[in-house]
């Protein structure tokens, strides 16, 4: 039971994280999105950690007609969320100003256009991934605050409380006291970079400017990093952009529930009737 719990907490501190990272201006900017990136793929690793016997076993059915259909879109729809992932990890750090710039590749507008499209995917992979599972979710949040005579657990309650204070009172903390970092991007750096790909392609320095965003879009933190200068949610506000994108995932996660409730509900008729049937 120690494990599921350990299981909500971090995912929903991923989910978190995740919808920060959708909006590239929120706290510090981009290095916040960068190192935050990084952060949470490790959390993704320790996510499959903990699930790693399901895994195993699941691959090893995968092929077993009496997997349940559910098991095996479950382990499918797993697979695509880990490319989705891992998609926006590379890329993130193939297009990177801050954390890995070292390691950036030149001419990287397909990458970023990649990196926009593999976030955008593991938004709508992450809604579907939760209304599947939302019974399992629902399921573990009654046993953690309700014990087995139906009391309310008020310590489990009391812990759950204070810990959303600290992470809110920590959120708007960062968000008062950080500034968008001015020194991430040099702009010689970003002009040398322009002149050199001009040079490359088409011999003319005089367009070099134009090869990626004003460096006052890049000091700003208004570079999205995924492809453009604005982002989904168009609030730099840590708690606006949280609720949109949960809005989102709403939006994705209730029709899933009840598709997956009347799917289940159909199911069981068919096979009551067959039993019947049998008789």
């Amino acid at each position: 039971m120690k494990k599921n719990y350990t299981k909500i907490v971090l995912d929903l501190v991923m989910a978190i994280t995740f919808v920060l990272l959708m909006n590239p201006r929120v706290l510090d900017g981009l290095p916040f999105h960068e190192i935050a990136g990084l952060i949470i793929g490790v959390a993704i690793l320790v996510h499959i950690g903990l699930n790693f016997r399901w895994v195993i076993n699941t691959t090893k059915k995968i092929f077993d007609s009496k997997l349940p259909n559910k098991t095996r879109f479950s382990f499918l729809l797993n697979i695509l969320l880990l490319i989705s992932m891992a998609t926006v990890i590379v890329t993130g750090i193939l297009i990177s100003r801050v954390v890995l710039p070292s390691l950036a590749v030149q001419g990287n507008h397909s990458i970023r256009g990649l990196h926009s499209f593999s976030a955008d995917a593991t938004l709508a992979l992450v809604g579907l991934h939760i209304g599947v599972h939302w019974q399992w979710i629902v399921s573990i949040h009654k046993r953690a605050f309700k014990s087995r005579e139906g009391k309310l657990r008020k310590g489990v309650i009391a812990s759950v409380v204070l810990s959303l204070a600290i992470l809110v009172g920590g959120i708007q903390w960062f968000a008062s006291t950080s500034t968008p970092s001015k020194g991430d991007f040099n702009p010689k750096q970003m002009q040398q970079f322009g002149q050199s790909t001009n040079n490359v392609n088409t011999g003319n320095v005089t367009n070099s400017t134009q090869q990626g965003p004003p460096n006052g879009d890049f000091r700003e933190g208004k570079f999205d990093g995924r492809g453009g200068h604005e982002d989904h949610g168009g609030s730099s506000s840590p708690f606006l952009v949280i609720l949109n994108y949960f809005g989102i995932w709403a939006v994705i996660i209730i029709p899933t529930y009840f598709l997956e409730k009347r799917i289940l509900r159909n199911k069981r008729k068919t096979n009551h009737v067959q039993l019947q049937d049998s008789k």
